[in-house]
């Protein structure tokens, strides 16, 4: 201690640095939660963060995204609802990247155990066997999340005619 100072200004300003990434570290950590498994889902259900979501990409990105959702009254299984809501933002994520559309389609339905996720869109539409050269891993994702649930997975593309994904399951 100097005078009247309890700490010096070199040692404040290492403190405020370190305080400051504290902050940042604290701010990244709540992100990466809210990602792994979102506030909406674990409170409300599928539906209503699917609508939630959908709602969100409406304001963000301008496109129009009609939600409609039938036989949604129980709740899913935590790691079927997650799922679903991971394949719904990767779609939609797929289509603000490339399809150049301006409205999508998320329709989801439960008759009994099965549970049947439609995703369309009015864009430019591609040849479906160029996913088999295409670079990043989002459609390798989609696969992978309707392979663990067992479920069929259709694709429906044609250049300038949009696209449309059908993924269906058996619920546990």
């Amino acid at each position: 201690m100097k005078g009247d100072q309890i700490i010096s200004e070199n040692d404040a300003s290492t403190l405020n640095r370190v305080v400051e990434e504290l902050d940042y570290s604290m701010t990244e950590l709540r992100r990466i939660a809210r990602n792994m498994m979102p506030e909406a889902l674990v409170k409300f259900g599928l539906k209503d963060a699917l609508e939630d979501y959908c709602g969100h990409i409406r304001e963000v990105s301008g496109m129009e995204v009609h939600f409609q959702a039938y036989g949604m009254q129980a709740r899913l299984p935590q790691q079927v609802e997650l799922i679903f809501f991971r394949l719904v933002q990767e779609l939609l994520n797929n289509i603000l990247r490339h399809a150049a559309a301006t409205e999508a389609m998320v329709q989801l339905l439960r008759d009994g155990n099965r549970l049947n996720l439609t995703v369309e869109d009015n864009g430019r539409g591609f040849d479906p066997a160029l996913l088999e050269k295409a670079p990043g891993i989002g459609w390798l994702n989609i696969r992978s999340r309707v392979k663990y649930l067992n479920g069929q997975l259709e694709l429906h593309s044609l250049p300038g005619k949009g696209t449309s994904v059908n993924i269906e399951c058996t619920l546990p």
